[in-house]
């Protein structure tokens, strides 16, 4: 007994297959299409439909008894059937249509998108007398295609605004260096002129102080971004704090032809929050209206309090330059600024608007941004949760003035430039400094000289200013010592590590100089 039997062109089958009849093989097909998951569908030239298995019924919604005989075009998107029309046409001459993607309508009126595969039916003489069709359901992957392609939209235009930010940041970073080298060979040059030392020393306080804010902003962006904020709150009267501000940036608008007027109660308006970043989103949103406003215009601050929504409401309204509409929903984006021209009369990062968003948020509050179009003005809203009980507003205590004992000071500093100039500023103010130009001769310094404040910075070589810190915490004679750091790591977990070390106060170079004179008295 063999598996095989000759086949009468004297060839073999798999054994049973010859068995097989006509109907029992008809059946095996119908079956293969029955169960197929993609919808087969048998159609006359005439596009009436001749047969519908079970995955044409899952896919478009219809029964068979409700589609059989009727047109193809049943299936047709309203407003498209010469799409089912052209492809009859093209089987009708014979063509094989193979993947052609398209858009079918399903019994309940959605739109799918499918994929045809469709191929004529001839009979025994070759004469084309109808169509197959297989179409499968390729929705779910075109939405995919369709994300995708949103997403690589996104990340380009964030690749763009990324590439045209960090120009734009070469741009304003260089800036305040011509004057600040124009300004030390003007020193070289007339050092004897009291008239030019004064607008010289002027002129330097101001670059200094814009460049540390460029650099600050871009610190705080990315310190917040990566959730290394930590908010010091305290209950804060958010009208007073408002006026503070408002009063901090008169002269500006004064300077820049711009009103500034304001509606704020005198009843407080608590909130919870820390007054430092409540300050610096006031700051950014007046200086945005300012900058953004020509002169002759005019800014309004209003500070209010909705009751039955329980928020404190800032609203800051200016008739400046206006935001256009496609602009207005990544207003407070990183990277993103309206104006990006070379002549751009504007400058700034465009980063304090980014800012205020994320600090509002992280006070459990949102911000948001209105313009009716260019050349209309802009209004910004902060809402933030209202506070139930008033409380005294915390006051900064005032700096105190320098005791009259004799104090010494040890800066520890490798860069001698900086260590020197500020070894200058405070002898100016008759303290006694010796300098120290790594970390070791530092320790060193300390221990024999037993100084009353030591001025550290922390990327020091060799030994940096963490390991100084805990060697004068660990000699016996010098704990009583009052430890600064100074120095270019200004992030949340910088500050703490520093204090950590030892460190009683912890500065960001720049380090304004009262800051730190407070801190040494």
């Amino acid at each position: 007994m063999t598996d095989e039997v000759s086949s009468k062109d004297g060839g073999s089958e798999p054994d049973g297959l010859h068995l097989w009849s006509d109907s029992n093989r008809q059946a095996f097909l119908a079956s293969i299409v029955e169960s197929s998951q993609d919808a087969i569908i048998g159609k006359a030239l005439d596009g009436t439909i001749l047969s519908w298995n079970r995955g044409a019924e899952r896919i478009f919604g219809y029964a068979p008894e409700e589609v059989l005989g009727r047109s193809i075009t049943v299936l047709a998107v309203p407003g498209q059937v010469d799409d089912i029309l052209h492809v009859l046409a093209r089987v009708g001459r014979g063509e094989r249509i193979e993947h052609y993607e398209t858009s079918r309508a399903t019994k309940d009126g959605r739109i799918i998108n499918v994929s045809l595969t469709v191929s004529p039916i001839r009979d025994v003489s070759g004469v084309i007398v109808g169509a197959s069709k297989i179409a499968r359901d390729i929705s779910d992957r075109k939405r995919t295609e369709q994300q995708n392609l949103a997403l690589l939209e996104e990340v380009r235009r964030g690749v763009k605004g990324r590439d045209e930010f960090l120009s734009m940041l070469a741009h304003e970073l260089r800036n305040p260096l011509a004057p600040l080298r124009n300004s030390i060979h003007l020193l070289r040059l007339r050092s004897d002129d009291p008239t030019v030392v004064e607008r010289v020393r002027d002129m330097m306080d101001r670059q200094v102080t814009h460049m540390s804010r460029l650099i600050n902003d871009l610190l705080d962006v990315s310190r917040i971004t990566r959730g290394k904020i930590t908010l010091n709150r305290e209950r804060t009267d958010l009208g007073q704090l408002t006026r503070l501000v408002v009063d901090d940036h008169l002269e500006p608008f004064r300077e820049a032809g711009v009103a500034l007027n304001t509606s704020i109660p005198e009843v407080p308006i608590w909130v919870g929050g820390d007054r430092t970043r409540l300050t610096q989103v006031l700051d950014n949103l007046l200086e945005n209206a300012c900058k953004f406003t020509d002169p002759g215009g005019e800014v309004s601050v209003e500070v209010a309090a909705d009751g039955p929504r329980r928020e404190a409401v800032v609203r800051v309204r200016d008739t400046g330059i206006g935001v256009e509409p496609e602009l207005l929903p990544r207003i407070f984006d990183v990277f993103t600024q309206a104006d990006l021209s070379l002549d751009r009369p504007r400058g700034g990062l465009g980063l304090g608007l980014a800012l205020v968003r994320r600090l509002v948020e992280l006070h459990g509050g949102t911000v948001r941004a209105g313009s009716e179009g260019r050349g209309r003005g802009a209004e910004f809203l902060v809402l933030l949760p209202l506070e139930d009980e008033p409380m005294a507003l915390t006051e900064t205590p005032a700096g105190e003035a320098a005791p009259s004992r004799h104090v010494r000071i040890l800066v520890v500093e490798d860069n001698r430039d900086s260590a020197e100039s500020l070894r200058m500023l405070l002898a100016t103010h008759g303290y006694d400094v010796r300098l120290a130009f790594n970390g070791v001769e530092g320790v060193q310094s300390a221990q024999q000289s037993h100084p009353d404040v030591i001025i550290c910075d922390v990327g020091l070589p060799g030994m940096d200013g963490f390991a100084v810190a805990r060697a004068i915490r660990e000699h016996p004679d010098l704990r009583h010592v009052r430890l600064i750091a100074v120095t270019g790591y200004g992030r949340e977990d910088d500050r703490k590590r520093a204090l950590d070390s030892g460190f009683d106060s912890h500065l960001v170079k720049p380090a304004d100089p009262e800051a730190l004179l407070a801190l040494i008295v």
